[in-house]
């Protein structure tokens, strides 16, 4: 392609605000500033989709499509949120309600988008539209944190074993990981060896006191 010329934006529906016929843009699913923050530009992952290559295994190459607004809008007021929860110099030991909510918000929002760039499905399309106020249905969050960092940036995804109503692995799990901070967004009933952030329930979550794991693979062991 010659030097200087650009491909047109592509358009159609946007999966999260379902607007018709919008500029759909490519998206990265890890935000530039946490890159950044991170230094976290060489952090890979495992290869899962049919286009994969060695260049495209960087995390903050991960790419989906995205409309403007909505990239502009509640996912940017999403990042500010996760940036004040995770890396304020100085935050409440307790971790309330609106903060689970904004961490549980946050992982799920970037396991759905973490699949879709492997050409996977852990959120049905239908229930993304839920993601731009609320949490989908049908899904758990749990949190810990990391013993053994081997990048500040990681992904892991799960699958349930083929059967004969399911002959391609079925992906039911995404575990991400910032810094020494884990979570696993699920479609099981467990999030073990985590410890439940969404659905909200009423006992009390600490920063200090989070369960902690050895590898972030310890998140995605289906639980005997």
């Amino acid at each position: 392609m010659t030097a200087g010329i650009r491909l047109p934006t592509p358009r159609g529906r946007c999966r999260f605000c379902l607007r018709e016929d919008v500029a759909l843009t490519r998206e990265h699913v890890f935000a530039r500033w946490l890159v950044e923050r991170l230094r976290a530009w060489r952090a890979t992952h495992a290869a899962h989709g049919p286009a994969d290559s060695a260049a495209d295994a960087r995390i903050a190459r991960l790419v989906t499509n995205v409309c403007g607004t909505c990239n502009a809008g509640w996912m940017s007021s999403l990042e500010v949120s996760f940036r004040q929860a995770v890396f304020a110099k100085s935050r409440p030991e307790q971790i309330a309600a609106p903060t689970r909510r904004t961490l549980s918000r946050w992982f799920a929002k970037t396991a759905l988008l973490v699949a879709d760039a492997a050409h996977h499905e852990l959120v049905p399309v239908e229930h993304w539209p839920d993601m731009t106020t609320a949490m989908p249905g049908g899904i758990r969050v749990g949190i810990a944190r990391v013993r053994r960092k081997q990048q500040p940036l990681e992904v892991e995804l799960e699958y349930a074993s083929p059967d004969a109503n399911h002959r391609e692995r079925e992906l039911t799990s995404v575990a991400l990981q910032v810094d020494d901070l884990v979570a696993i967004v699920t479609r099981r009933s467990s999030v073990t060896p985590a410890t439940t952030l969404w659905p909200i329930r009423s006992h009390v979550l600490r920063w200090s006191t989070l369960p902690v794991v050895n590898r972030l693979s310890d998140l995605t062991r289906v639980p005997e």
